[in-house]
């Protein structure tokens, strides 16, 4: 049907464009995943390497204009500081496929032996977690000393004054812009929450009196622009890929990698510490990774209060915005997580989530508790 939107996968004229010379075809490409816009697949030659290239490769395509370079120039810039972690950028550039759609490319070296951490994550003993987490933490700690200003003007076409943000929300001069591009992130009719300048700082007030508002003063805006570091955004147990380093009944793994810096960017820590508790149940389905990370990284986060208060303040956006959305499947599933697992938001926004009082550690969250979850859900909405 002519206008039928199709699928994003790689074709011979876009394999030709990004790897000239070399004779790839689509039945060499392991897709991992796709949408109308978005592809990620693999190429593992039988033979020799492709000339130029690692012998693993991991392809990203983009419908153009979603800031895939912007992307891999994050990734360039983390793999800068973090040599053994964060896979290569190889190349990119943008291609038409064969259908006459745009699209942009990035090339990396793909971690061969390695797997997502959340697929042993559960299995591990306390120890082997631990020493993950403070592996994570390092990098974590080691991105963080990137200077900033020298930085940001690199990495894409934002305009000369911008101090904070990344590819996915933009780029803003101050914290009050920032904030306000997250809130105008959300449809208009989901956001429930408006943003108001008062004295020079802002208010968050939520359309829900249970949620209340948050608010941050001209001195709290100017405490949290001088503490903008580079974050990932995104560090959870899918995007961490580890191999295994013994063969004995209780095996142990390392950390190999820090893959999909979709949501890179420069942000106050509270952004990246704060945003756990809004995935949680959602993106991370692990209680124990969530609480660990908190304990760990706890050190990170400055001790003035504006920080609590930027946290508090993610919490309006997105608890508003979910409030408005009975019938999402994701929000619905997110509820029922946090009530099987017994836990609840601590009064003090530095530990976020919590287990109620009595209550025990939730054991490991499995596929197939995932997909009972989903599946009840789908029947109370009406779904299925």
């Amino acid at each position: 049907m002519p206008g039928e939107k199709r699928n994003l996968f790689p074709d011979g004229e876009t394999l030709r464009t990004i790897f000239s010379g070399v004779d790839i075809k689509p039945t060499d490409c392991k897709i991992i995943s796709y949408t109308f816009d978005t592809c990620t697949f693999s190429i593992h030659p039988k033979t020799a390497a492709i000339p130029g290239h690692p012998k693993d490769l991991l392809i990203r395509l983009e419908v153009s204009g979603r800031r895939l370079d912007q992307v891999a120039a994050f990734q360039k810039l983390a793999h800068d500081h973090l040599l053994d972690l964060v896979p290569p950028v190889v190349s990119g550039g943008t291609t038409t496929t064969a259908d006459g759609t745009q699209v942009d490319y990035a090339v990396s070296e793909y971690c061969t032996g390695a797997i997502p951490l959340e697929d042993v994550w559960g299995t591990l003993d306390q120890e082997n977690q631990m020493r993950l987490m403070d592996s994570v933490v390092c990098a974590v700690e080691k991105v963080q000393a990137i200077n900033i200003s020298s930085s940001i003007q690199n990495l894409g076409p934002q305009s000369n004054d911008a101090l904070v943000g990344g590819p996915q929300l933009g780029y803003f001069p101050n914290i009050g812009q920032l904030l306000d591009g997250i809130l105008r992130a959300s449809d208009l009719e989901r956001r429930n929450c408006t943003l108001s300048e008062v004295d020079g700082g802002i208010v968050l007030k939520s359309d829900f009196e249970d949620i209340g508002q948050a608010e941050l003063t001209r001195a709290d805006l100017d405490d949290l622009k001088g503490h903008v570091v580079f974050c990932h955004n995104d560090l959870e147990p899918r995007n961490i890929l580890v191999r295994r380093v013994t063969e004995s009944n209780s095996p142990c793994y390392d950390l190999a990698a820090i893959v999909d810096w979709e949501m890179a960017g420069f942000f106050p820590f509270a952004y990246e510490y704060g945003i756990k508790d809004n995935v949680l149940g959602s993106s991370n389905l692990s209680f124990s990774w969530y609480s660990l990370f908190k304990e760990r990284t706890s050190h990170l986060l400055p001790q003035n209060a504006c920080h609590e208060r930027f946290i508090r303040a993610l919490g309006v956006i997105d608890e508003s915005k979910r409030n408005g959305m009975a019938r999402n499947v994701g929000v619905q599933f997110q509820k029922k997580w946090v009530a099987a697992h017994c836990v609840e938001k601590s009064p003090d926004v530095r530990r976020g989530w919590v287990l109620k009082a009595g209550a025990k550690a939730p054991g490991h969250f499995t596929k197939e508790d995932n997909d009972t979850f989903l599946q009840q859900v789908q029947e109370e909405l009406g779904l299925i």
